[in-house]
Parts: structure tokens; sequence; C-alpha cells
């Protein structure tokens, strides 16, 4: 026997929507069959079909690549300079080899 579908309306953020469809896309999926999928597998496990994370957001500089903070008083970290898109690396950074 098969099962009456029933029509939801969620909402979503425009931006996460677009991307998740280019990706769903691109496995052959497409957002209906990724919620039902996601749907019972919650209900057949009982738990969350993945492990909520939180992704770091970072600040960006005036040409809107990120600024990745470090722990400045570790001396093996160097903070590359970046201007125009290209890394400006430190002196002393140059390889003859290339």
């Amino acid at each position: 026997m098969m099962a009456i579908k029933e029509k939801t309306t969620i909402s979503l953020d425009a931006q996460t929507k677009r991307d998740g469809i280019a990706m769903l896309d691109a496995m052959g999926l497409n957002l209906s069959t990724f919620a039902e999928m996601s749907l019972r597998q919650l209900v057949r496990d009982g738990r969350l079909p993945f492990t909520p994370s939180v992704r770091p957001s970072f600040e960006k500089d005036n040409e809107g690549y990120p600024l990745f903070k470090a722990n400045m008083d570790d001396p093996r970290i160097v903070t590359p300079q970046i201007r125009d898109g290209a890394v400006i690396l430190p002196e002393g950074w140059d390889d003859d080899e290339d």
C-alpha cells in the first residue's frame, strides 16, 4: 500500500535554500526527497540523522577575505598578509628552488 503524500510548507533562508538545492542537485536529489529521507531516518533511529555543529564565523578584511585570529603569543604562528587576493609571505620564506 502506498503512503498518501501531504504537502508541507517550510520557511528557509533564501541563500541557504539555493546552496542546498545546488548540492542536492549534484547528488541527483531534490529538496522534497532530502526532507523525506531525513524525516524517515529521524523516525527510524529516534535521533537526528546528522550531528549538529557550528561553523566558526570569520571577520572579513576590506577585500572580503576571512581574517583568521590566532594566538599571537605562539611563535609558531605567522599570519601572512593578503594583498589583492595574494598571500604575501614573510621575509625569509623564499625558496630558492622554485
